[in-house]
């Protein structure tokens, strides 16, 4: 009936706004590590990355309710990585996407076994980020857009993002023109403890 349609909207709302809290917490919270000097902590595990992937793609649906977002994977294994440092970067890339992207297009997420390590990349449709951003893109306190309303975030996701890369040792790098949508990669290599098994 009206009520319990109205009754779930309500509790998906809440729990959209509990989810986008705790992660702004985080990221403030890792922000602070780093200006202190501390960097990001990591505690690297073997895990099925696949299954770590699905798993973060599932609970990203839910919070995401508003967007389709799907897995393509190329090759499997097991990998030294630390799966809620993985967890953190991909949903403050999808978060991103959400806020950015064009909803009416799938958000892809590509997991990619490669010789050099494993190629992580979150790519969405929609308009691209403008060229004078892109030298501070990764600088706290910074968007992708100068588009403001609607958007409740304190502008570290992608610099949370790559300090959590950098910790694993690797790469992140980002592609965004109108025809293309905008796509960022990350190459996690196996070296320094990494692994594919």
């Amino acid at each position: 009936d009206v009520q319990s349609g109205r009754a779930r909207r309500l509790l998906g709302s809440i729990s959209t706004s509990a989810e986008r809290a705790q992660r702004m917490v985080v990221d403030l919270l890792d922000f602070a590590s780093v200006k202190l000097g501390q960097g990001i902590s990591i505690r690297r595990q073997q895990v099925d990355l696949l299954k770590a992937v699905d798993q973060c793609v599932s609970e990203l649906r839910i919070a995401f309710g508003n967007a389709s977002i799907r897995h393509l994977s190329r090759g499997q294994g097991m990998f030294d990585v630390d799966p809620d440092r993985l967890q953190q970067m991909l949903g403050n890339l999808v978060a991103n996407s959400a806020a950015y992207g064009d909803l009416r297009y799938p958000i892809t997420l590509t997991t990619e076994f490669a010789d050099e390590g494993v190629i992580l990349s979150v790519h969405n449709h929609g308009p691209a980020i403008a060229e004078e951003l892109l030298p501070t893109l990764f600088e706290p306190m910074t968007r992708g857009s100068d588009r403001q309303e609607g958007l409740r975030s304190v502008g570290l996701g992608l610099f949370i993002v790559k300090q959590i890369v950098e910790s694993h040792c690797g790469r992140i790098s980002m592609a965004s023109d109108l025809v293309n949508g905008t796509s960022f990669v990350i190459v996690l290599p196996l070296g320094a403890g990494g692994g594919v098994g």
